[in-house]
């Protein structure tokens, strides 16, 4: 894979301007539900973590698709193609990171990148999600994200919760 969307979640105000730019480009409308990435704000703690599909070496998405609609491109990203998705849900299921979900016609999407152009990266003014080659800060940084998983719950439930423990780990560090 060449380059790859990374959070730095120290970075984020929580302003949510990459969610909104995702939906306007992705979805043609400010729907921040239909986002391909979500922050998550503990305002009352005071900080905010960005939630990206992290395009997993090996994607449980992948592997729990029953019409074979999900397959990785040949950068490595992991794409829908919505002509075989019958929208079951194994997908939204499996992923432990909650960033594949369905569409008002059940069929599951997620972000690919914007085709190696992220819109998100461009809008984060702090810098709080960049698209680059991995270096090894980065590398450590998103294997201590990738450690955040939860196999149960919604895709909410399940941002939500890679949010605040991602936090907790960086702050015991």
């Amino acid at each position: 894979m060449g380059k790859t969307l990374y959070v730095i979640a120290d970075l984020c105000t929580g302003c949510n301007r990459c969610v909104y730019v995702c939906s306007a480009v992705k979805e043609g409308q400010f729907r921040p539900s239909k986002s391909r990435i979500h922050i998550n704000n503990f305002s009352l703690n005071g900080y905010s973590v960005p939630s990206v599909c992290f395009q997993c070496p090996r994607p449980e998405c992948l592997e729990a698709c029953p019409q074979q609609a999900i397959f990785k491109d040949e950068n490595g990203v992991v794409m829908v193609d919505q002509q075989k998705c019958d929208g079951c849900g194994q997908c939204v299921d499996a992923c432990p990171y909650g960033m594949i979900e369905t569409d008002d016609n059940g069929k599951a999407f997620k972000c690919d990148y914007c085709g190696g152009d992220p819109a998100c990266v461009k809008e984060c003014f702090p810098g709080a999600l960049v698209f680059r080659e991995e270096d090894k800060s980065l590398r450590k940084l998103r294997g201590l994200q990738m450690k955040q998983r939860s196999e149960s719950g919604s895709c909410e439930e399940k941002r939500h919760r890679m949010g605040l423990n991602f936090h907790l780990a960086v702050s015991q560090q």
